[in-house]
């Protein structure tokens, strides 16, 4: 099918009868992405979806579950493995009765029983320990739940979508996560390419969608930006990919909208600092880590990100001291990290 004809730049894509939310794409490798989506989105097949930290998997769980004729009509339960502490995972997941343990004062439904009749999406899958993988592998073969404090199993019925931004294949390869549940999840699979792979044509499309929704949000006209500007944009690398192009935008049109003009001198220097911020990942010393540098940094910035960049509570969710994990962050450079994703001094102090 011809997806030039079919992609809306409003904040959304849409490919066929599918709509893809929150997602703009020119590159040939998004719609070839795109159109797998809609190929399978009425499927009941587990999927799961790969791709580096900003790229958008939460949005293609979405666009499954909404592409999804049984299904859309259900709840859409999105869960981060990473931020669920060890010891409340039985109560999160499969939930509990009234009196099951102290503070439960009330019946609670778990995630796997609010899923019913909808989809499951389990974001950062390879964040789950491998002793609480082997619970969920019995729940997808037996599709039902028993409740802490009870003894009654209830049936469910949901799709499940996972994502991640580790090789699960090779992490079960190694034994640190069960290949039966990786080749129970995985019965469809879904790359999402990085900013770089998309190219300079998404990177474009992307900032000026980001520039309308600010016009549009805070009520001010839109003024369409000089093409020096895109071309700047484009030649920059966003080891974030969409989620830090997106903050740039950001910062760029509240600078438009102060000024009323696409002021070069004002806006070069923001193009600049965010030059001297990006870490090239391919120079000393990150082209000497190990792989178990590269899975221990993957690990740190999914927990970061998932509690807010706030350190005291990642510390504590890593199970290790506050100074313990500013070395780790200082050792594996997630300080320029910290600074792009600043967004209020709660975030950066704590």
């Amino acid at each position: 099918m011809d997806l030039s004809r079919q992609i809306v730049f409003k904040g959304h894509t849409t490919v066929e009868n599918l709509p893809v939310r929150g997602i703009v794409a020119r590159s040939k490798v998004m719609h070839n992405l795109l159109e797998e989506v809609a190929l399978y989105a009425n499927s009941e097949a587990n999927a799961l979806i790969q791709g580096e930290t900003g790229t958008g998997k939460e949005l293609i769980a979405y666009a499954l579950h909404r592409g999804n004729e049984k299904r859309n009509r259900g709840p859409f339960v999105s869960v981060n493995c990473g931020a669920i502490p060890d010891g409340l995972f039985e109560s999160e997941f499969f939930g509990h009765m009234k009196g099951a343990f102290t503070g439960a004062t009330s019946n609670h439904a778990g995630y796997l029983e609010q899923a019913h009749g909808g989809t499951l999406f389990l974001d950062e899958l390879g964040e789950l320990p491998i002793h609480q993988q082997v619970k969920l592998l019995r729940v997808l073969e037996q599709r039902t739940v028993t409740r802490l404090g009870s003894h009654a199993p209830l049936a469910v019925d949901f799709r499940l979508v996972a994502a991640t931004n580790r090789d699960l294949r090779q992490m079960a390869e190694q034994g640190s996560f069960r290949a039966d549940l990786y080749f129970r999840v995985a019965v469809l699979l879904f790359r999402l390419p990085n900013l770089e792979e998309r190219g300079a044509q998404d990177k474009r499309a992307i900032f000026e969608s980001v520039l309308k929704q600010v016009a549009e949000r805070n009520n001010h006209p839109f003024t369409p930006p000089p093409e020096w500007l895109l071309v700047e944009l484009s030649q920059l690398r966003y080891q974030g990919n969409v989620r830090e192009l997106i903050n740039l935008a950001e910062r760029i049109a509240i600078t438009h909208h102060a000024t009323g003009e696409w002021n070069a001198k004002q806006l070069l220097p923001i193009l600049q600092r965010h030059r001297n911020e990006t870490v090239d990942t391919t120079q000393s010393p990150a082209r000497d880590w190990s792989s178990r540098d590269i899975n221990e940094r993957e690990r740190v910035l999914s927990q970061l990100e998932a509690h807010g960049w706030q350190r005291q509570v990642t510390a504590a969710a890593l199970g290790i001291s506050r100074k313990v994990l500013w070395e780790k962050m200082r050792k594996y450079r997630l300080y320029e990290h910290l600074i792009l994703n600043k967004n209020d001094g709660d975030n950066f102090g704590c």
